[in-house]
C-alpha cells in the first residue's frame, strides 16, 4: 500500500479549490481550470496544489463531506477512478477495500469467493474472516453454483455491511 501524505488544511483547499459533488468536477479557483491530469497509470485524476500532487479523489471527498480521510482510502464504489461525484466516494479501510477490486485472471466461476472443487465435486463458497486475518469463514458446499453465489453475497453484506450503504 502506497503512503498516503495528510492533505492541507480546509480552510485552504476551500480557498483553492471549487467542488461540484453532482459532477465531481474540482476546479481550480485561481486559474479556473477544471482537474484533469491522469498519473501515470491513467487512473487517478491528480492536481497540484502547495507544491506537491494530490489525489483530486481525497481533495473531493475532504470538500464534499468536510470530513478528513487522514490515512483511510477513499474507495470510487463503481470503480470508475476519475468518477469523482459525491455519492461515488466512500471512505474505507484497506482490509474493506480489497472486497471492491476486479476478479482475478485465474477465477474461473466468475464470482469472488465461489469455486468448483474438483476433487469433492461440488461448489464451495467462502469469505475472508473479518476478524482474523488470513482466515476463511466457508459458507457453502453443494451441487449447485446458485445456491454458492447467494450464500457469498448475504456473507457480504453480513460481514461487510460498509460496502452496502
Amino acid at each position: 500500500m502506497t503512503a498516503i501524505n495528510p492533505l492541507p488544511p480546509l480552510k485552504d483547499l476551500e480557498e483553492h479549490f471549487r467542488y461540484n459533488p453532482y459532477t465531481g468536477e474540482l476546479k481550480n479557483w485561481y486559474s479556473g481550470n477544471i482537474a484533469k491530469r491522469l498519473d501515470s497509470r491513467g487512473k487517478y485524476i491528480q492536481v497540484d496544489f502547495q507544491n506537491k500532487v494530490w489525489q483530486a479523489h481525497r481533495i473531493c471527498f475532504y470538500l464534499g463531506t468536510q470530513k478528513n480521510p487522514g490515512i483511510s482510502q477513499i474507495d470510487h464504489k463503481d470503480r470508475d477512478y476519475a468518477n469523482n461525484r459525491l455519492e461515488n466516494l466512500r471512505l474505507l479501510n484497506n482490509r474493506t477495500q480489497q472486497h471492491n477490486i476486479d476478479i482475478k485472471s485465474n477465477n474461473k466461476s466468475g464470482r469472488t469467493g465461489v469455486f468448483w472443487d474438483k476433487k469433492g465435486e461440488k461448489w464451495r463458497a467462502y469469505i475472508g474472516n473479518p476478524a482474523i486475518k488470513g482466515k476463511k469463514i466457508w459458507l457453502y458446499n453443494g451441487k449447485s453454483y446458485d445456491e454458492a453465489v447467494k450464500a457469498r453475497e448475504e456473507a457480504e453484506k453480513k460481514y461487510y455491511p460498509e460496502m452496502y450503504q
